[in-house]
């Protein structure tokens, strides 16, 4: 016999003996009810790993971002939504620690996306377990104008550094047959004489390699006294804009996962040869993943023992053991139709500034990370500090 308790309609079964056998509601699931309406009703995509870094709960947003419904990923591994991270177990989660970090997402359909990850442990009763928030990275304002102007002062830079690295060489090595030319006319000048009409073109000929000589000379003394003195500068900014600048003229582009510095780095160094090393090195990465089906880097900025670091990261196949043995190497290239100065530059530039350059190859499944180590700045004041080039 079942009746209505005090007209709330709620039916709660009677024993024979007449008295009302009450009944505990299942607390438990009642709070998973609640838990699974807030995380519906969160705008950002939240997930929530327990300590095997299984999916066990999966917000609506979080479909819409990864095209997964919450049925098809509970229980399942993190690392099925992450591209790169195959090994994204607990001992990753705990090395990654509370915090945001830049990621690579895999969506369903098969295509990357750059990700950000806001990440918190907690212990209870059954266990730790982690909460994730995951958005993707923003697309930040772009002036147009200001991207063409750092366009056309990097590549400005870029050209004064070819010279800057071949102009000695060059200098010395055209100054000796220019002389030897001008002297060759020089002689046949005077054996023609003033007054014949091929001694004047002769005259003429040798006064251009006179002019070509004077010419080669200046832009030597030009290039030894150009470098300006290194200023404080803070890193991330720099870094965002020569991204901006690599982007440009890119379609299909890759997605970049950007992990920056928990606080303001600065540097000491010229923000624009700076960001020439970062454009260099970002355009390479690009260039080596161009055409794969999964195309991702990943940028990162720490403080590492009082220096700065950038690693630049790629999903390509890869340097080889014989383009690493001269990779530094000026004219050196893999790239058809490429130079092969933008390594090579870069670590001249990072050298001047006191820092270096070192290339770990990958390989094997593995892209290959770049890394910049830049000296940190002394502490100065916010007036005299640099936040772009």
């Amino acid at each position: 016999m079942r009746r209505d308790v005090a007209g709330c309609g709620v039916a709660v079964p009677r024993c024979r003996e007449g008295r009302i056998q009450r009944t505990v509601p299942p607390l438990p699931h009642a709070a998973d009810a609640i838990l699974s309406d807030v995380l519906d009703m969160a705008g950002e995509a939240i997930i929530v790993l327990d300590d095997r870094a299984r999916l066990s709960a999966f917000s609506r947003a979080s479909e819409k971002l990864f095209g997964w419904s919450a049925a098809e990923v509970v229980g399942q591994p993190f690392a099925m939504l992450i591209a790169g991270e195959e090994g994204m177990n607990r001992q990753r989660l705990d090395q990654l620690g509370s915090g945001s970090h830049g990621l690579v997402g895999r969506h369903k359909a098969g295509h990357s996306f750059a990700l950000t990850l806001d990440l918190a442990a907690r212990e209870n009763p059954a266990g730790r377990h982690f909460i994730a928030a995951l958005r993707t990275w923003p697309a930040r304002p772009v002036d147009p104008e200001r991207l063409a102007r750092l366009e056309y002062e990097n590549t400005h830079l870029a050209r004064l550094a070819v010279v800057e690295a071949m102009g000695p060489a060059l200098a010395h090595e055209l100054s000796q047959p220019l002389t030897a030319v001008a002297l060759y006319l020089q002689a046949a000048e005077a054996m023609l004489g003033p007054q014949d009409a091929a001694g004047a073109m002769v005259g003429k000929a040798r006064r251009e390699a006179e002019r070509a000589g004077r010419i080669i000379r200046a832009l030597r003394r030009f290039v030894e006294n150009r470098l300006p003195e290194s200023v404080p500068v803070v890193l991330d900014p720099l870094v965002d804009e020569a991204i901006d600048l690599a982007l440009l003229g890119r379609n299909p582009r890759p997605a970049i996962a950007r992990d920056r510095a928990e606080s303001e780095l600065t540097v000491m160094a010229d923000p624009v040869l700076v960001q020439q090393i970062i454009v260099n090195v970002v355009r390479n990465a690009m260039d080596a993943v161009e055409g794969l089906a999964e195309a991702r880097l990943w940028i990162a900025t720490r403080r590492v023992d009082g220096r700065v670091h950038l690693s630049i990261r790629d999903s390509g196949p890869g340097f080889p053991a014989a383009v690493m043995a001269e990779l530094f190497a000026p004219l050196q290239t893999s790239k058809p139709g490429g130079l092969g100065l933008g390594l090579a530059l870069s670590r001249s530039i990072a050298e001047q500034l006191g820092g270096s350059i070192s290339v770990d190859p990958g390989g094997g499944g593995q892209g290959a990370t770049v890394s910049v180590v830049l000296p940190l700045a002394r502490q100065t004041s916010p007036e005299a500090v640099q936040r772009s080039a």
